[in-house]
């Protein structure tokens, strides 16, 4: 029996090298993330659109098979014949695609992103590092990053004053707030905001309406993506909610993020950038 098992576990080694990566990504940012470098290639299946591509990756990825909106199924992703599984860390679970165990002793190498569970910038600079090292595009990568890092010291320029900023996800009885424990409240600092619920300790959770009304924040950023657009959150914001009399509200002072430009990718230079300019409009 450990026979058996040393030579499973060696055939299932010998499935993933750097010169046959077969990879699946269940994220938006990890499958930019991967077309940034010039993966492309080495992508089977993707899964977890939030919104548009960046369109000078966009030609790469419409080459590139679209296995589910959602999670895809075991089926749809066995019948790649992947190697390599990264994405959102939710794809692991017994529910979607197994849990890490499971796909492991499939022959799965999986790889989750440290920067979704971060508040750092670094970290998304190590995260693309490390793919460029998976997937034998160093030089690539180290150019994604100094890019990036030249672009978000621009905005850092720019930005002298905190703006104090509520930055509302979604829902009605309780909002669905970026909170400080995350990617979101970092890009918000850097932009030259100050976070309402910079306080809290997680990423994305259940802020209150009664703390949004005591700060008086001076702008709101909204996060668009999902079921309710955009338009209807604004539509809800100024005319049902607690908040609708607030200064931010009745003067339209609304910034709309799409979802992917705040979440842990090669998107928060330009996500930085489009919070910092809404912000300095409101200033004016």
């Amino acid at each position: 029996m450990k026979k058996i098992l040393l030579l499973f576990l060696l055939i299932t080694t010998l499935n993933f090298s750097k010169e046959n990566v077969r990879a699946v990504s269940t994220s938006q940012f990890t499958t930019e993330m991967l077309l940034a470098i010039g993966a492309e290639n080495q992508i089977l299946g993707t899964a977890y659109l939030d919104d548009e591509i960046l369109p000078e990756l966009r030609e790469k990825y419409n080459k590139i098979p679209v296995l589910s909106k959602g999670a895809p199924t075991k089926e749809q992703f066995y019948s790649l014949n992947p190697n390599f599984l990264t994405g959102w860390k939710s794809i692991a679970t017994p529910k979607n695609l197994g849990t890490v165990e499971e796909l492991k002793e499939n022959g799965i190498e999986v790889v989750f992103t440290k920067s979704q569970d971060s508040s750092k910038i670094e970290d998304i600079y190590s995260d693309i590092l490390m793919f460029g090292d998976i997937f034998n595009l160093k030089d690539n990568a180290k150019n994604v990053v100094k890019n990036m890092k030249e672009d978000i010291n621009k905005v850092k320029e720019k930005n002298k004053n905190n703006i104090k900023v509520f930055a509302y996800d979604s829902q009605e009885s309780a909002p669905f707030v970026v909170g400080g424990n995350g990617i979101g409240n970092t890009m918000i600092e850097i932009a030259g905001g100050e976070n309402i619920f910079k306080d809290t300790n997680f990423s994305f959770g259940i802020g209150t309406w009664e703390k949004v009304l005591d700060e008086n924040p001076e702008a709101i950023i909204v996060i668009d993506y999902g079921s309710v657009s955009y338009e209807n959150k604004i539509k809800y914001l100024k005319n049902n909610s607690p908040i609708s009399q607030l200064e931010a509200v009745k003067k339209n002072k609304f910034i709309r993020i799409p979802l992917s430009y705040i979440s842990p990718g090669i998107k928060v230079s330009k996500g930085i950038e489009i919070i910092s300019n809404g912000l300095r409009e409101e200033k004016k």
